[in-house]
């Protein structure tokens, strides 16, 4: 959805009406929203399974209309969605709220947030609490030693006026009620056979509220015998009397924190490299969890440093001069431990002269060599000339997300980095930004790159954007151009 939304903003230059429409509309980023449960461990009987927040249900509600507008799944939710200006409320919760279940908790809840005209306004955090009551039965000893089979022995718990489950005696799941305005006052009812007496009592608990966890211990209590109206000795004297603990679970209960170390990991930026003839250096990036070590398969390549140590590091990669009238290729080994990359590395063949000349970029719209302000009817092109044929047209965007980090583009079905020539499952996120992929830029030598679609995404985001262009020819031959812009 996002998407489209994009590639209308993309077309905002030649509708005016669009333009007035989207001056209406800002957008709220999630990008840092998380939903948090209090008391998760209390919530948890120890046969149950622990909670998924990922399957929670997350709705974005309209205040004025009560209208939901967006809803999604926690796990699936975008990191940026457009409105119309006005008030919202987003809420969490994990399930539909029940009269009376077992095991049922419903945790709930919301944050307010304002849309405000060509803005972005952040939501994050939002604290789900238990919102409904928790109910757990139990017996004394001596009262589980005073009832035989309890076949007949159970404890309705009625919640309100309709609200009611019924305990059977040895159940160990836990109850959860409804409990509000209308329904605020508890009765449990013990009945069943003691000691070879069926008998049947009640508690009324008159304060019951949403978010409690009630502990009901039934225990016996034993009276002295006494005469009935005929003269006669009772013989029973027993009755059975309800303690109530309640705890609260809407505060957080502090649990033991357990430091979990991330598993091994190496990436490295580029899989393949292309030279021309002559002797040049090009690096790519490493990520690494772990002391790395890189090789050349080559002597002629070679790769520096050597090794290198846990983080982001750069590997520069050099080639000779080659004297020989054929291609050659290299491998470079990137290792950690058991886990490596191989990059191969691919040279031109020798020849007199090139036969093309090195690709070039120029603009006649932005200066390449200073930042430039743009708005959202901003004309930013570069034009590609490249004798050579253009082999690969690398692109690294670091668009600003408005608050000093960088916006993701995967959440609008691009990445931050691809290659035109090969865009593989970004494919329909560049055609639908208008940018040309595959054919209309493989082998090609001269084109425009025209990125001015992307204007009306990026004056959302205040700060600098840059664009990394890399234009690689089939003789191997390479530019690079950067475009910086920035919105104020």
């Amino acid at each position: 959805m996002i998407l489209a939304v994009l590639t209308a903003m993309s077309l905002v230059s030649c509708d005016k009406g669009l333009v007035d429409e989207i001056k209406q509309e800002g957008a709220a980023s999630f990008k840092n929203f998380e939903a948090t449960v209090l008391n998760e461990e209390n919530l948890i009987e120890s046969r149950a399974t622990s909670i998924d927040i990922n399957t929670f249900k997350v709705n974005v509600v309209n205040k004025s209309t009560g209208e939901i507008v967006e809803s999604w799944t926690y796990a699936a939710m975008p990191e940026i969605v457009t409105l119309p200006v006005g008030g919202y409320t987003v809420e969490v919760y994990n399930a539909e709220l029940q009269d009376a279940a077992w095991e049922s908790p419903y945790l709930w809840g919301s944050q307010d947030f304002e849309i405000k005209e060509n803005d972005v306004t952040i939501v994050e955090t939002v604290v789900c609490k238990l919102t409904n009551l928790k109910v757990s039965i139990k017996y004394s000893d001596e009262l589980k030693a005073a009832i035989s089979t309890g076949e007949d022995v159970k404890v309705n718990v009625l919640v309100g006026e309709n609200n009611s489950l019924d305990f059977v005696y040895g159940e160990t799941r836990a109850g959860y009620f409804r409990c509000d305005a209308e329904n605020k006052s508890l009765v449990a009812t013990f009945s069943g056979t003691v000691e070879g007496y069926y008998i049947s009592e009640y508690k009324v608990i008159s304060d019951v509220a949403a978010g409690q966890h009630r502990i009901i211990t039934f225990s016996l209590k034993t009276a002295p015998d006494v005469s009935d109206e005929s003269g006669l000795v009772g013989t029973t004297g027993l009755s059975v009397s309800g303690d109530v603990t309640s705890v609260d679970l809407t505060e957080d209960v502090p649990v033991e924190e357990e430091t979990i170390q991330p598993d091994d990991f190496l990436t490295v930026s580029d899989n393949e490299l292309s030279f021309a003839m002559s002797a040049s250096s090009k690096t790519v990036t490493i990520n690494s969890s772990a002391e790395w070590s890189a090789s050349s398969s080559s002597s002629w390549c070679s790769v520096s440093p050597a090794t290198g140590v846990a983080g982001e590091s750069t590997l520069t990669i050099s080639v000779a001069d080659n004297t020989v009238e054929s291609e050659r290729v290299a491998v470079v080994t990137v290792a950690m431990g058991d886990i490596s990359y191989e990059i191969s590395v691919k040279q031109a063949a020798y020849s007199e002269q090139p036969s093309a000349a090195a690709p070039t970029v120029s603009s006649t719209t932005i200066d390449l060599s200073s930042v430039n302000v743009v708005t959202a009817t901003s004309i930013v092109d570069v034009d590609v000339l490249a004798p050579g044929k253009i082999a690969k047209f690398n692109v690294k965007i670091s668009m600003s997300d408005g608050n000093g980090g960088i916006f993701d583009l995967s959440s609008v079905g691009l990445a931050n980095e691809f290659d035109l020539c090969n865009p593989g499952v970004y494919k329909d996120g560049l055609v639908g930004l208008s940018l040309p992929v595959e054919d209309q830029v493989k082998g090609k030598t001269d084109m425009k790159f025209d990125i001015s679609s992307f204007m009306s995404l990026l004056v959302i985001y205040s700060g600098d954007h840059i664009f990394d262009l890399e234009v690689v020819d089939e003789l191997g031959q390479s530019t690079s151009a950067t475009l910086k812009l920035k919105v104020e």
